[in-house]
Order: structure tokens, then sequence, then C-alpha cells
């Protein structure tokens, strides 16, 4: 019976398999390691079935499952034998499908027609009758059996065809990453026929393992799967690490179990129960030294990917903008040069729809992109503002395009790319070189420029402004402050021009820049957005923090018209890309001017005031609200509440910076006096109002601020049509 389990758990093991690389599998193509996975599921099950029939059931039934078992673990090593041969590529032609069906195909014929029966016993193992494959005196000299040789071929021909077609092919093949892919898959396949032959020399003291000799196939198909995912180059000392870390996390463990596991077993007669509480214990042991051992040697160089993102963000938190141009582009390349080791790296940006490079490193060609490049629209539309050569040689997200991707890269001689856009205007982008040791960009440089984003964008938004001549020559050249730029980022906003409305709002930070914001965005004529929030944090930290928010809110406003689901989408990108630990806390809106509703979402604004005209009340309507960046997903705890605006009504919403402020005698400001702040300047404009409250707290505090402080004021016009 434990033969059963141990062949069901395979199975499982392989169904999850399945599943995990369908989540990684990010392009929209087909991987075949998916149904491979599938089908080796298929076998151990059917395996499993075989096993628990002989016990219950007829040997027909029996036979039946033997036979589903074998042809499933015929298409599985069909399917390895085209995924090597074709590899890298994921892509079947109509020509190799109907070859795999035909095999397939074939595979059933002599399943049903070749096995005759099958024995099964403790003290033989599984023992399969098969018709002889010669007839008359060749058996004397070849006495093989079609199983025997559909086997052989099944697990060591077919493999070992696709593996020479596979290294010849990476032999001729300049990729270097796909090369070493190959060698991998190679050493897969190997060391699936190692697991064979050391579960074949077992079947002498115990011939029921037999029934596990599937297992090989198992541990070829999870090296398979882990090289599919691998995309950075291997050098002697981190491989080393590498099969250290794999035996410590994998084969350890499994020795363990392995080891008491026999020896429990006579406990199984006696108790079940306690069978299983004495193997959990030990899994759950030998599962906890592999953990603790893994954390251990994570921080060892060589059991780990070259980690630089720490310092590489505290490096670009720390950039001094208040220099020469061409010193901060230095101090920028000198950033990626230290801590990637680059060959060398380009800055482009944005003048008049062209991207040009600018203090280029010394002895380093000048580089020109044109803005209206299909490669640029292509990251757009997908929402990918970091690209690598890596992943278009071999992936599939950019396969349209790929062979313009490939002569961009050539053009500027790099071997990633970092757009930096708002919304869909390109304001600039990153070129970066091949890395020291000629090692490739992976995974783990993505999802860093992906973090860190936020920073590189200030850093382009910034040097575009001071590079662009036009603007140079309208601004002060003396101002070139971080706090100038952040400040026209914070500024730039569309106006309410509709005459049923009229806006105002102020913003003041007690310390120059900070990350609260005020935002208006004009989706049509009738339907205007706004944003006022605050970020955490402080400085030029929270205003990057901010910038980037604001930009990546007019991105998924042209992905999405749901007003929830860009609520959804923000919180998942601070989530996600910000640095961690950052939260937002504010309000989002929607106004409708046909009907004159306000819909709105909190998420945890302070205070949100209405001014009914009628009551000549000011009421609190913000209700319960949720502050973005500490959950996954916020839809649930979201709700998109609306209220009617009747001529003479006011919306008024402001940040805890005027709500907690207290004066030199030590009272807070409070919410009663904002309410007694509104009712007293209704009859101002927007504008003038939010000064007039401003002006109002300040008279009470009779100092400066402590605390960041915005205002945004929303007056429904009365006698209006």
């Amino acid at each position: 019976m434990i033969y059963v389990v141990l062949n069901l758990v395979m199975a499982l093991f392989a169904v999850g398999l399945a599943f995990y690389i369908d989540r990684q599998t990010s392009e929209n193509v087909d991987n075949p390691l998916i149904s491979m996975s599938v089908f080796l599921a298929g076998a151990f099950a059917f395996m499993a079935l075989m096993l628990w029939a002989n016990i219950y059931s007829p040997d027909r039934l029996t036979l039946l499952f033997f036979r589903l078992s074998l042809i499933c673990s015929a298409v599985y090593a069909i399917d390895l034998c085209i995924y090597c041969i074709l590899f890298p590529s994921y892509k079947r032609s109509a020509p190799v499908r109907a070859v795999k069906w035909i095999l397939a195909g074939v595979s059933v014929w002599f399943a049903f027609t070749m096995v005759t029966s099958i024995t099964i016993t403790d003290f033989l193992g599984i023992s399969v009758d098969s018709y002889p494959l010669f007839r008359g005196r060749l058996t004397n000299y070849f006495p093989v059996t079609w199983y025997e040789m559909f086997r052989a071929l099944i697990q060591v021909g077919l493999p070992g065809l696709s593996i020479l077609i596979m290294i010849l092919r990476a032999e001729n093949r300049e990729d270097r990453l796909n090369m070493q892919k190959s060698v991998f898959n190679a050493a897969a396949i190997i060391f699936g026929w190692f697991a064979i032959w050391v579960i074949g020399k077992a079947r002498g003291r115990v011939p029921m393992f037999s029934s596990l000799t599937l297992t090989g196939l198992g541990f070829t198909q999870v090296i398979l799967s882990y090289n599919s995912r691998q995309n950075f180059l291997y050098d002697i000392k981190y491989a080393v690490g590498v099969i250290v870390t794999f035996l410590v996390s994998y084969l350890i463990p499994a020795y363990i179990v392995g080891f008491f596991f026999p020896r429990l077993w006579p406990e199984f007669a006696k108790s079940h129960a306690f069978f299983v509480f004495e193997i959990s214990i030990v899994v759950t042991v030998a599962i906890t030294i592999s953990y603790q051992v893994s954390k251990f040697l994570e921080k060892k160089q060589y059991f780990r990917s070259f980690q630089y993102a720490d310092v590489f963000e505290e490096q670009l938190s720390k950039l001094d903008y208040s220099g020469e141009p061409e010193d901060i582009v230095r101090n920028m390349q000198n950033i990626f040069i230290h801590n990637l080791g680059l060959s060398e790296i380009h800055i482009l940006v944005e003048s008049e729809n062209i991207l040009n490079s600018i203090f280029d490193q010394e002895g380093k060609n000048p580089v020109t992109l044109e803005i209206k490049n299909p490669v640029f629209d292509s990251m757009l539309n997908q929402g990918r503002m970091v690209i690598l050569k890596s992943e278009v040689e071999n992936g599939h997200s950019f396969e349209s395009i790929k062979s313009d991707v490939l002569k961009l890269f050539n053009k500027t001689n790099s071997e990633a790319l970092i757009l930096l856009a708002e919304g869909r205007r390109v304001i600039g982008a990153m070129t970066l070189g091949a890395k020291a040791g000629g090692n490739i960009y992976a995974d783990y440089d993505y999802n860093t420029f992906t973090k860190l984003y936020s920073y590189l964008f200030v850093f382009g938004y910034y040097m575009r402004n001071i590079a662009n001549q036009s603007i140079v020559g309208t601004v002060n050249r003396e101002i070139r402050m971080s706090s100038q730029i952040i400040t026209s980022i914070q500024e730039n906003m569309d106006p309410v021009k509709n005459p049923k409305y009229d806006t105002g709002y102020i913003m003041e930070h007690a310390h120059n820049i900070g990350g609260e914001f005020v935002d208006l965005i004009r989706l049509t004529e009738n339907r205007h957005i706004f944003v006022m929030g605050d970020l955490s944090g402080k400085g030029i930290s929270a205003s990057m923090s901010m910038v980037i928010i604001k930009s990546i809110i007019r991105t998924y406003l042209q992905e999405t018209r749901d007003f929830k689901l860009l609520v959804e989408k923000v919180n998942q990108f601070i989530r996600f890309n910000l640095p961690k630990g950052t939260f937002f806390e504010g309000v989002f809106g929607l106004i409708d001017y046909t009907d004159d509703t306000m819909y709105y979402i909190n998420c945890g604004v302070p205070a949100l005031f209405l001014y009914t005209r009628s009551y000549n009340n000011v009421i609190e309507i913000q209700g319960e609200g949720r502050v973005l960046g500490f959950v996954k997903d916020i839809g649930h705890l979201i709700k998109v509440k609306k209220v009617k605006l009747n001529p003479g009504d006011i919306v008024v919403t402001v940040t805890d910076g005027l709500i907690d402020s207290k004066s030199l005698r030590g009272e807070m400001y409070g919410k009663e006096r904002i309410q007694k702040s509104i009712t007293e300047s209704t009859a101002y404009s927007g504008d003038v109002m939010a000064r007039s409250m401003y002006q109002t707290a300040s008279n009470f505090l009779s100092k400066e601020f402590d605390d960041d402080v915005s205002i945004l004021v929303i007056k429904r016009l009365a006698n209006k049509a």
C-alpha cells in the first residue's frame, strides 16, 4: 500500500509542478513543460492505480492501468525529445505536432497489442510479459521482448538522441545562456538515468522498488523546470554553491526521511495513527533542518545571487541634485558601474522627439534614438519600463518585434534598456552595457530596476529639464535643486474648466519637498478625477514616490476607466514596486458633471468634509477607509461611495498636517476649527478659500507648521446653468 501512496504523492507533485510552471510563465505562450508535467502526473497516477488494482481488483484492470501508465510515460518521453531538439523555442509547427501524435498512436498500439500480461508480487516486484522481439533462432541470440525494447527506447533511446542533437545545435549558437541551459538540460536527463539505475540496483533487495522507476523521470522534469527559469550564467564557485544548496535543501531531507521510513514502517501494522505521528515528526525535523541550513547558506557570497539592491537604493537616494548637470550624470553612471560592473552606460534625454545621450563616458560614441520606435510603443503597451536582451533572446514577450528589439540593442551596444516615461510620454532612457565577466542581466536585475524605478524616473525628469536648452533659457540656470523640479511635477495637473465648478488647492511642505500631492485629471468633458494624498516618508525619498505615483495613475487611466480597479492597481503598484514600507493615505474622487455626482474612495484620508448650502452646515463624509500599500489585494476592503452635489455645496479635503498641528500652547488645531473655517469662507473662490483656511490655521499656531499641509476645495457654484 505504501507504494500506492508514494506514486500518488509524486503524481500530485507533478500536478503542482505544472501549476507552478504555468504561474511562472508570464508570456502568452504554450510552455511544453506544462504538458510534460501533466503526462508525467498521469504516468504516476496510473501506476498508483495499477498497484491498488492488483490488491483489490481483477487482473484485467491492473493490466489496463499499467498500459495507460506506459502510454503516458511514452508521450512524456516524446515531448522531452521534442523539447530538447527544438530548445529554446516553444513553438511547435504542424509537422512536429503531427509526428508527436503519430508516435503517441504507436505507443497506444504497442501498449495494447504487445504487452500481454503483468504480474505484481512482493518477491518479484513488477514482471511484464510481452512478445519476443525476434522469432526463430534469433531469439536464442537476442532474447529481448518488445516491452524491454520499448522501455529502453523511451528511457534511454529518445532522451539520448535529444541530448546529442541539442548539444550539436548549441555548439553552433553564440548565445552563451542557451548553451549553458542546453548543457543543464542534458545533465537533467543524465541525472534521471542515474536515478533509474540506482532504483534498478535497489530492486535487487526490495523488488517492489520497480514501481518507483518513474521517479527518475520526475527528477529530470524538476531540473528541466528549474533550468528553464534561470537567466544568468554560472561561474565555478557559484555553481558549487548551487549544488551544495540543492543537496542541503532536497537530498539531505530526502535521505533523513528515507532512513527513518523503513525503520518506522512496522509501526503501521500496529497503529496507523502512531505511525503517521512519528513520520510527521521526522518530516518536520528534516524540513526544519533544511530550511535553517539553507537560510544560513543564503548569507554566504557564493550561495546566492549577486545581491546589490540595498546598496544600489541607498546610493540612488543620496544622489545630489544641487551640482552641475555633468557631475550629476557622472555620479549616476558611477552608481551603475560600481554595483553592476558595466562596460558602459548611456543616459538619453528627450528633445524635440529625439533621444540624445548626454555627457557620455570618455571614448564612447554618442547615441541617438527616435522616440517613435516600435520597441518603445511595445514597452508602453505592456506597461514595461525595463527590457533585457537575455529576456528577448530566451523569452517570448517581444516575439512579434524581436528583430527590432535586437537591432536596438546592437545599435546601442547594450544588454539592458530602461525607458523613462510619464504616462505614454517618453522623457528619457538608459542603455546599459555588458556586465563585468560577461554575465547577463537576469530576473534579479529586472526586479531591482523595476522596484527602484521611481529614483530613475526622477533623475530622468530632472535631466530632461536642465538638458533641454529651450527650458534652460527660461529658467534661472542657478535654480537646479530637486525641490524646483519636484514642485513643477506636483503642479502639473488638468484644471477644472466646467462653468458649474470651481476648484482650489494649496500644498505647503514643511521641509521644501515631501510626499503630499494634489492631482486633477481630465477624463472627458463631463468627467474629472481628483486625487489628494500623502505618501509615507519625508524629503526626497517621499517626493520621488509621489512623482512616480502621479505618473502611474495617469498610465493606468489609459488602460481602464473602472474607478475601483484604478485604486486596486495603484495599491498593487505601491505594494510591489515602491520601497518596502511605503504606504498612501488619501482619497480618490470622480466628479460626473452630467448629474453633479461625486464618486469617491477613502484610502485613509484623515478628513473629507461636505458643506451643504441648504443647511449651512459642514459634515464629515469620509467614513471608514483603508490605507494603500499594506495588503496585496485591497478590492474587498474598499468601497465606492457617492454624494449628490447641489448648487452651493462645497467639498473640502485636508491632510493630517492641518488637523494634528499644535500651537505654541500645545493645543491641537482639530477638525472643529477646520469646519468653522469652511463655514466662514464659503463666499470665496476655491483658491482663496484654500489659502484662507491655511492662513487661519497658521494664525492659530503662531509658528510654522511641523508637517506638510494640503487642502483641496471643490465648489459646486450656485446660479449656473
